[in-house]
């Protein structure tokens, strides 16, 4: 019997507090959740002794706000404690039976007696006890100093945020909409539980990159929107729209291994704070919402599209980035061949020279394979590309290229490397004439056939 007006400002007072100690404490975290798990325990066991209703009462919000606590702080840990194998464990394999015990708990299909809810709620706090425990407590990472030095990309951070506010909020609209469908939330989380083992599975057995599996995941959930739109017409889309909505909850619960990426190029005490920070955002957004148009449906299903579409296009802007991030190589490990540097002021026309020069010796073999692939312009670059006709980068050159593809701005790549804006535009222009491309996303993709298939070097 919990009341509604004291749940949400104390799970926003649980959000905030680990917010603030995250970014001025960070150092405790791992005793802060020491503590917190224990109280929490004590409340569980609590529930099975003859309290007055009081009292259970006062246990049951005490235990609810430890729990709103420690999710903060779940991210921290895994952002700066977690390496990016261990962080994709744990936000799969480890999430997937999380997320499948609220859909047992639906009382839908079996029904659960509440002692069996207290056991679960006992055994959950054992273990994340046991988890605590073993953690370093005084071990944590050193953030960045504007002594070091570093630059922070902008492009990586501003997307992965705006993404991970947008996932957020698309996740409480895949469980309102579901919670309005017979049976909705059971399927909406066990379909999130599913997806989870099927993210780990296709990387661990099939190589497939986990972020690519996200935005398909990303692109399923708006397409369950599209069918909730549909459901006063065909009300038999009621069960497949939640399915569908239960992969952007897959999605959320991705978010922070994109912070162990974010840490690894810029280790910063503000990543995990800003992930539960915009969390707490979403909801009370969702929450605005809910009350504008709680007499339109349709109009609101229409806005989750909206929101939902708008991430599927932001996802598709940063993935690159974080792509690129995971794999962990740059373009010149990849390639392995350096040229020698040039002058600054003589690298674009010396460049420029030397790849017309190249062009025009061209071999009968490879006149007759250009004169065959005329009409596919794209193929016949890929395999020139691995063909060896593209000049070699000199150090610089791959250092820009790294820069580009790590998410920096004009300005930070001028800062880091030292050199004038001006100069940062001749040797783009000749990177991208050495490699035989025109657009940023192009580099991103010859970097990434390049690391796939190695022998096309």
């Amino acid at each position: 019997p919990m009341s509604e007006s004291l749940t949400t400002p104390l799970a926003a007072a649980g959000y905030v507090f680990s917010i603030l100690v995250m970014i001025f404490l960070p150092r405790i975290v791992v005793w802060t959740e020491r503590v917190t798990v224990s109280v929490a325990l004590l409340c569980a066991v609590s529930l099975f002794l003859p309290l007055s209703p009081e009292l259970f009462l006062l246990s049951l919000y005490i235990q609810f706000f430890c729990c709103c606590f420690m999710i903060g702080f779940e991210t921290g840990i895994i952002v700066n404690l977690l390496s990016e194998k261990t962080a994709l464990l744990h936000v799969t394999v480890a999430y997937a039976p999380a997320i499948l015990i609220p859909a047992l708990l639906q009382n839908d299909f079996i029904k659960t007696p509440f002692w069996i809810f207290r056991l679960f709620a006992v055994i959950a706090c054992v273990m994340q006890m046991y988890f605590y425990f073993r953690l370093p407590g005084k071990s944590w990472p050193r953030y960045v100093k504007k002594t070091d030095n570093l630059v922070c990309p902008k492009n990586l951070f501003a997307g992965v945020y705006l993404m991970v506010g947008l996932t957020a909020l698309m996740t409480l609209f895949s469980i309102s909409i579901s919670e309005t469908i017979a049976h909705g939330v059971f399927t909406t989380f066990l379909s999130s539980a599913f997806y989870c083992i099927c993210v780990y599975s296709l990387w661990r057995f099939k190589g497939i990159n986990p972020i690519r599996c996200a935005f398909v995941l990303i692109g399923m959930s708006a397409l369950g929107f599209v069918f909730a739109i549909a459901l006063p017409y065909i009300p038999a889309l009621s069960l497949p729209a939640c399915i569908l909505l239960g992969a952007g909850f897959t999605g959320l619960a991705i978010q922070s291994f994109y912070g162990v990426l974010m840490a690894k190029r810029y280790p910063s005490r503000f990543i995990a704070a800003g992930f539960i920070g915009l969390c707490l955002v979403a909801v009370l957004v969702h929450a605005v919402l809910l009350e504008l148009l709680r007499d339109s449906p349709v109009l609101m299903h229409t806005a989750y599209l909206v929101v939902s579409v708008a991430l599927v296009v932001i996802f598709f802007m940063v993935m690159p980035y974080l792509l690129y991030t995971f794999r962990g190589r740059t373009l010149q490990d990849i390639i392995g061949i350096v040229a020698e540097e040039t002058d600054e002021g003589e690298t674009a026309a010396a460049e420029s020279v030397y790849i017309k020069q190249a062009a025009s010796v061209i071999e009968p073999e490879q006149a007759e394979a250009a004169a065959s692939m005329d009409d596919n312009p794209h193929a016949m670059r890929m395999k020139n590309l691995t063909r060896h006709t593209f000049s070699d980068l000199t150090p610089r050159e791959y250092e820009l290229a790294d820069c580009i593809m790590r998410g920096l701005h004009r300005a930070e790549i001028s800062r880091e490397m030292g050199i004038k804006p001006d100069t940062i535009s001749k040797y783009r222009k000749s990177i991208y004439s050495k490699l035989g491309i025109s657009k940023q996303h192009e580099l991103f993709a010859l970097a990434e056939q390049l690391e796939r298939n190695p022998a096309d070097k």
